[in-house]
Formats: structure tokens, sequence, C-alpha cells
């Protein structure tokens, strides 16, 4: 076995001063900073330049299902600066508490709607920073050390001219424009608790929905750690679910709040990988408001109950509305 110790040979910018003191937070150097941006006023604060573009304004509509301007937004994020911005990873690394995720900075639509599914916020997220350091490597039987280079990953970061973005559908409603706010270090530590999801009951900015089967009114949850729909407690965690778009298309991830897991099309219905394509679903609506088809985008199966028994098929359905769910904000 060998003991392995870390000895960086890099100089590492911070994000603020080495002077800095800590803040309220624990954290040195980061704290949440809110600000007001419009498609023509970026904000740039220490070095990163927030903002958004107005791709397209696709649809008005004025009728049943209320009157909205439906836009396509790029958020984006860029480092203006020519230091590399690095969040670490290790709680004790340089004398810094946290962060507790690569999240950098939340953009949040205030008049969103959330109407179809769409979206309300965009997190920008940073890639893993891996930078070579000298390693030694101490063998516990002989005692015989080596100095050996390695990538070592220490956090994450966005280097100079980066920029990182993502495009959501947004809904506002109809003759306004967005109103936008981005949050720098929006996650920086669990005491603000304003934005993670903690063990409490309190939702945060994460939107939980519960999917309810419109021909049984059971309620699809893994509280037992299989998939089923069933009645469900108030409580269980286990019965709320995140629909997450799929960025650069019109499907969405199922994701169990107490689990972590995902809804797919397999055998076991449910999957800890995010990637795997048959976890990526389409939302359709039926002409009942409110209620929807799930359908798998891989084979375009729907879900459904069948004797209680959860599946899905591309085929002919007997009983339609088996395959109808709710879903309940």
């Amino acid at each position: 076995m060998k003991k392995i110790f870390i000895a960086f040979t890099f100089f590492i910018t911070l994000l603020n001063s080495t002077n800095a003191q800590d803040n309220n937070y624990g954290v040195k150097g980061f704290e949440p900073k809110t600000f007001d941006v419009t498609d023509s006023t970026p904000v740039n604060y220490n070095g990163l330049k927030a903002g958004y573009e107005i791709k397209d304004e696709s649809e008005k509509s004025v009728g049943k299902k209320g009157d909205f301007s439906r836009f396509k937004i790029k958020f984006y994020l860029t480092n203006t600066s020519s230091e590399a911005k690095i969040m670490y990873r290790n709680l004790s690394f340089g004398g810094h508490s946290g962060p507790i995720t690569n999240n950098i900075a939340l953009f949040k639509c205030i008049n969103a709607t959330g109407a179809r599914l769409t979206n309300k916020m965009a997190m920008m997220e940073l890639q893993p920073c891996k930078l070579e350091a000298d390693v030694e490597d101490k063998d516990c039987n002989t005692g015989k050390t080596s100095i050996n280079k390695r990538l070592v990953d220490i956090g994450f970061w966005i280097r100079p001219g980066e920029i990182v973005s993502k495009t959501y559908p947004m809904i506002v409603p109809l003759g306004e424009k967005p109103k936008v706010t981005v949050t720098y270090y929006a996650e920086v530590a669990n005491q603000t608790g304003t934005f993670i999801t903690t063990n409490t009951q309190q939702q945060g900015t994460q939107s939980f929905v519960r999917v309810k089967n419109f021909a049984n009114n059971t309620y699809l949850n893994n509280q037992s750690g299989a998939l089923v729909s069933s009645t469900v407690d108030n409580e269980w965690w286990s019965a709320f679910w995140e629909i997450v778009p799929i960025q650069g298309s019109n499907n969405f991830k199922i994701k169990n709040r107490l689990k972590n897991n995902f809804l797919c099309s397999d055998n076991t219905m449910l999957s800890d990988n995010a990637q795997a394509a048959n976890t990526s679903w389409i939302i359709q609506e039926t002409n009942i408001p409110n209620v929807f088809y799930i359908k798998n985008e891989a084979d375009n199966a729907r879900l459904y109950l069948d004797s209680g028994v959860l599946k899905t098929s591309n085929s002919f359905i007997a009983n339609d509305n088996s395959s109808k769910w709710v879903i309940e904000k």
C-alpha cells in the first residue's frame, strides 16, 4: 500500500486578494452577490461577465391557456480577466472553506411563469480543474519515497477568456420582456439556506412536482426502492420529482428527490446514470388541461399503469387514461 502526499508546484491566483478576510459564509473570497442584468447591459463582477441574449421570440398566445410570450434565451458567463478563476474542492486547501458545488452563477427570470414546463432559471457550472502536481509516493512497507508528476483534481475553474453558457425557453406574461437577476456564488455555503436543498422539507429554488396517474389517482414513487404508482404520504420525498430540461432539446430528465435517480424505460424503470439514452422523456400535452403523456424519447413508448404495474409501450394501449399523468406542483 502507498500513502500519497501532494505537494503543489504551482501558484494559484485567488478570486480575491490573499489578504481577504473570511466572510459570514465561512468562505474566503466567495460571497453571494446579486445584480440586475438585461440583454443589453451584462454585469461584470470580479472579472466574470454575466449576461444573456434573446435568440428568439418564437410564440405569442392569447387564449384559454393564458396570454404569454415565449422566448429562447442564451445565458452566458465569461472570464474577462487574464486570471483563471478557481473554486476549490478540498475544504481545507489553501486555508479556504468550500465550495460545495461547481455552480458559480445563477440567473433567475423573475417574471417567468414556468408554464408548459419551461425554465425559470439557469445555473452556470464550471468544469473540473485538473493541474499538474508533484506527488510524493511513500511505500508504507519499505519507507521509500518517490516523486511523480500527476494531474490532480483540486476543484472547478473557468480559464481566461472561457465562456460557459446555457440556452432555455422561458415564458413570461404577454407584452413583457424577461426580467433577470444574476447571483454570483449562489451555492457557496449551506449557511445561506437560499439556493441549496438540505435535509428539510423546505423546497428552496428547485421545483419539485408529484406525478399522478389520471386513471388511478396514484403517484409515482420509489419509497420501497422499486418504482411504483401507489397512494403516498404527503411528506414522502420519494413521491417528488424534478423535471429537468435537457439543453438543446425539448425533452426532459425526471429525477427523484429522495434517491436522485432517474426515470428510465428499462426493466427496473430507474437509473443512476443521467446520461443513459433511455432517461430522456417527452412530456406531451393531451386534450385535457394539465394532463400529459410521458413518452420515452428513445423508443417513443408511453409510460402507463397496467393492473397496478408500471410499463411502457409504443403500441396500442387499451385504457388510454392509464397512460395519462397529472403533474402537480
